[in-house]
């Protein structure tokens, strides 16, 4: 497994509680994590808490929607990763859009949202992003149905 593979693990660890001295997230005691097993329904959980900093989005301390960004997003890519047998890889914005110029125009900048994507052979997937919409734009970005779609579309072209 690649380091990034492993630092995100660690990250998702990280939201489900696995560590004390993790930096805090958006309002801690909104999040579930005893149901966090990384299975698919347990995004439903995290649906939940996105649904409630979404509806709070204005009380949010900069530094904890960083944190909450990066693992929860992290979360939702080893949910995926853990449904789809490792199918795929958390690869670094800065080794990753050099390759594909076209994405540069789009995601013009490494941000928190933007900082690593899952990719397989033939495509790429922003959960942090997807993270960073949900807050700002509410449920119609549910990590639930778009973890869904990326393991449907693995379950489909495997590697």
């Amino acid at each position: 497994m690649s380091e990034l593979n492993e630092i995100f693990r660690e990250f998702a660890g990280a939201f489900a509680g696995a560590f004390e001295d993790a930096k805090p997230i958006c309002f801690p005691e909104q999040l579930e994590q005893d149901q966090l097993d990384l299975s698919l329904e347990s995004l439903r959980v995290v649906d939940r808490y996105l649904d409630y900093l979404h509806q709070h989005r204005a009380n949010l301390l900069a530094a904890e929607w960083h944190s909450t960004v990066l693992y929860a997003g992290a979360y939702v890519g080893e949910v995926i990763r853990n449904e789809t047998e490792n199918h795929f890889q958390w690869v670094d914005y800065d080794d990753y859009v050099p390759l594909h110029p076209e994405l540069k125009q789009m995601i013009p900048d490494r941000t928190t949202p933007t900082c690593a994507f899952l990719v397989d052979e033939e495509r790429m997937s922003m959960p942090l992003n997807k993270i960073a919409r949900y807050i700002d734009e509410g449920s119609q970005h549910s990590v639930h149905y778009f973890a869904v779609c990326d393991i449907d579309h693995a379950k489909k072209h495997p590697q």
